[in-house]
């Protein structure tokens, strides 16, 4: 039996305020220039080189070469970020393209970000689907660039679906699978059509049904939107529509939510058209709706906490995490002091949540216990060590390498 995750309200909110410069800062990077040309460039309106010359990419229907051509795009930009795109085949001509950043903490427990870079019309129309789905995209792919360095407590899947518009083929496709192998979802944001606003009202909206923890993403989302005031008219509609990946994750168990513009009231004339353009975007409105989604993403991911030095030792008997020196240009120890015997781990971890060293694994005695942190050769950035218990008890704490 697949395992059930649910986080309660109190313990998120207390998550936002503990790591609000965190996502504060998240908020604030994203930029919309960036966002743009991210839309610009895979809906055709100008030329990209995806290494054989410049070209076009005036469809991503799944029968257009143009799909191909958007799929490549994509793992070109995520590779000039640093990542290492996979690229999950599910048919003949079905591609997702999948990044994943380990967690820091609970490196066994998924968060997903998603949008759909396929799209309609199909035939011989142009199907620029700058809205539907570029925009959430752009969006995607700005949330990868900016929280490339920053550690998160969960492990980040961003991903992009193909085969949407055929009946969420990409995305049950992988989460189907996740469910079959027993993994741990911790909660999916889709964003599906986020640019679109022409009566200027700032309304959108978050799909939720009670479906395992949707809920307290959903209140993760009004949290963040209220703390960090970001302008949107939000509301809250539940049961939510299932016309989008998010419904793939509910089919299976997983909380998962969609955030999208006001489809009904102030739907796009332009949806599945060849005019879905970025001449029709509010940029603005764009540009709030992004910074909510990418920044309830990151409250809900948990950023690990790096806004103090490594612990200093306990007082109260209980065990600790501390080393000297820090900051360093060189090697440090990090002391794991116990009040018991117990069997340990202890990794050192870089910002993308690689493992640097493993340090121990083992039976360790009542005591303090010294490891050396092999430092010296590695790239300036902060670091963490992890140590983690027998009973999956985590000690946590960061270590400075100075240039």
């Amino acid at each position: 039996m697949r395992r059930s995750f649910i986080l309660p309200f109190l313990i998120l909110g207390t998550c936002i305020h503990a790591q609000d410069d965190v996502v504060g800062d998240l908020i604030d990077a994203v930029r919309i220039d960036s966002m743009m040309k991210y839309v610009v460039e895979l809906s055709g309106e100008v030329a990209v080189d995806l290494g054989d010359g410049p070209v076009m990419i005036t469809s991503r229907h799944k029968n257009n070469p143009g799909n191909a051509l958007g799929q490549a795009y994509i793992m070109q930009k995520l590779g000039s970020f640093g990542y290492e795109p996979v690229e999950e085949v599910f048919s003949t001509t079905g591609r997702n393209v999948l990044v994943t950043k380990p967690g820091v903490t609970h490196p066994d427990e998924i968060v997903v970000l998603c949008a759909h870079y396929d799209a309609m019309p199909g035939g011989i129309f142009d199907a620029p689907a700058a809205d539907d789905d570029g925009s959430g995209c752009g969006a995607l792919l700005e949330a990868a660039r900016i929280m490339r360095e920053i550690p998160f407590e969960y492990t980040i899947v961003f991903a992009f679906w193909d085969e949407e518009e055929q009946g969420l083929v990409g995305s049950a496709f992988y989460a189907s699978h996740m469910a079959a192998d027993d993994e741990l979802i911790h909660g999916v944001i889709n964003m599906d059509a986020i640019a679109f606003d022409s009566n200027g009202d700032r309304k959108c909206r978050v799909h939720t049904r009670p479906i395992a923890n949707s809920g307290a993403i959903t209140d993760t989302v009004f949290a963040v939107m209220d703390r960090y005031g970001i302008d949107l008219d939000l509301l809250r509609t539940e049961p939510g529509a299932t016309y989008s990946d998010h419904a793939s994750f509910w089919n299976n168990g997983f909380g998962a939510v969609l955030m999208i513009e006001e489809f009904g009231a102030d739907g796009n004339p332009h949806y599945h058209t060849p005019t879905d353009k970025v001449e029709f975007f509010d940029v603005p409105y764009f540009e709030k709706l992004a910074k909510l989604s990418i920044g309830s993403f990151a409250a809900f991911a948990v950023p690990f906490n790096t806004s103090s030095g490594l612990a200093t030792p306990s007082i109260d008997g209980s065990a600790a995490l501390y080393a000297y020196p820090n900051p360093t240009e060189y090697d440090a120890t990090v002391w794991l002091d116990l009040p018991a015997a117990d069997v340990y781990q202890v990794q050192l971890i870089n910002a993308m949540g690689q493992v640097v060293a493993l340090l121990h694994n083992g039976q360790l005695s009542t005591g303090k216990h010294g490891f050396q942190l092999p430092l010296e050769q590695a790239a300036p950035g902060t670091y963490s060590v992890v140590a983690r218990s027998s009973d999956r008890r985590v000690l946590t704490a960061r270590v400075v390498r100075t240039p």
